[in-house]
């Protein structure tokens, strides 16, 4: 019998190709959270370099002229290096959410106090290495305690005794561990805590001040002062421009008063205020005027006349002069030169003095 033909051989199934595992598209941020990574927290208005650099530069106006090169570098470096760190973290931290004003007004503690006790422990004669430790633990008494005594609204004054006690205990408490480590003498000990470069400068500036224009009255001197507020922040070349118009005397005494630290806190507000109308009211008329200027002045005048009056002095005049003057209470957009509105304005004047 012929063989049975065999069945023909199946090919095996293959299996499937199976599909890549396309890779997952990351997670598209929410606009909220990409706004904040992109955009770090800040305190409109405060700028941590900027303002830690400024401190530094008045630091090292102030400097003891008997310290050495060395020394005042380290003090003007740690106090540039202290408010920058304060100042940065005051803008990180969102827990306390401070403004501009509250936010300088910590660093400038912080400035303060690293300064002066920079000056205590080089005049104490604490070595080099072992300064910074001390200073980093006032420099955080102050932070801590001012930034709890400010968002408590406390009053100024008394944020500055409570911080000058607390540094007085801590730089204490720090002399006293360096010399339980053995690394400093009671010598040392003794000298370190003696100091108060505070106190020296404070009576150097009373002697200063005390002696600050002999031959000039008083009023004159407190419109100087008041003048040396305004000039303190102006550029150098402005400054300059200004002192040289006045006499030798007087612009000694308004140099030494922009120098002066903290002078805004030696004057009172309304004599400042006051003083400062003063020296408005002696300044010429500027050359070009603009019609911005003449309209304020306007206002100022009609706001405090009566405005029956005001209609009575302008009865004859043409209508154009008429809405001008009266602008203010109607509230028209009137355009008229500036030199005439300025001759209108001095017309007011003259007439109501009479009056």
């Amino acid at each position: 019998m012929p063989p049975k033909p065999q069945p023909k051989p199946q090919p095996k199934p293959q299996p499937k190709p199976q599909a890549k595992p396309q890779a997952k598209a990351p997670a598209k941020p929410e606009p909220n959270q990409q706004a904040q990574a992109q955009k770090p927290r800040v305190i409109e208005g405060f700028d941590p370099k900027e303002f830690a650099k400024n401190l530094a530069g008045e630091a090292s106006q102030v400097l003891p002229p008997e310290l050495s090169e060395a020394d005042k570098k380290f003090v003007v470096e740690l106090v540039h290096k202290f408010c920058f760190l304060c100042a940065d973290a005051l803008v990180k931290d969102e827990k306390y959410n401070l403004n501009a004003a509250q936010a300088s007004l910590i660093t400038q503690f912080i400035g303060e106090w690293t300064f002066h006790k920079s000056v205590d422990l080089i005049n104490g004669g604490i070595a080099l290495e072992l300064r910074e430790g001390v200073l980093q633990k006032v420099a955080f008494t102050v932070f801590e305690i001012a930034k709890q005594a400010i968002t408590r609204n406390l009053p100024q004054e008394q944020i500055i005794q409570v911080i000058e006690v607390q540094v007085k205990n801590c730089f204490t408490q720090a002399i006293n561990d360096l010399k339980s480590k053995g690394k400093i003498d009671d010598g040392i000990l003794n000298r370190t805590l003696s100091q108060s470069s505070i106190d020296a400068m404070s009576q150097a500036e009373f002697d200063q001040e005390r002696n600050l224009g002999d031959d000039l009255s008083d009023a004159k001197i407190l419109k100087l002062a008041s003048l040396a507020l305004l000039m303190k922040k102006l550029p150098q070349e402005k400054t300059k421009s200004i002192t040289s118009k006045l006499n030798q005397t007087e612009a000694q005494v308004l140099l030494q008063y922009i120098k002066m630290p903290n002078l805004e806190q030696k004057i009172d507000k309304d004599i400042t205020i006051r003083c400062l109308e003063e020296i408005k009211g002696i300044l010429p008329e500027p050359k070009n005027i603009s019609p911005e200027r003449i309209y304020a002045k306007l206002f100022k005048i009609v706001k405090y006349s009566d405005k029956n009056q005001i209609s009575n002095i302008i009865e004859t005049e043409r209508p154009a002069i008429k809405q001008f003057v009266l602008s203010p209470y109607t509230k028209e957009d009137v355009k008229i030169p500036s030199h005439i509105g300025n001759v209108i304005c001095k017309y007011l004047e003259e007439k109501l003095d009479r009056r």
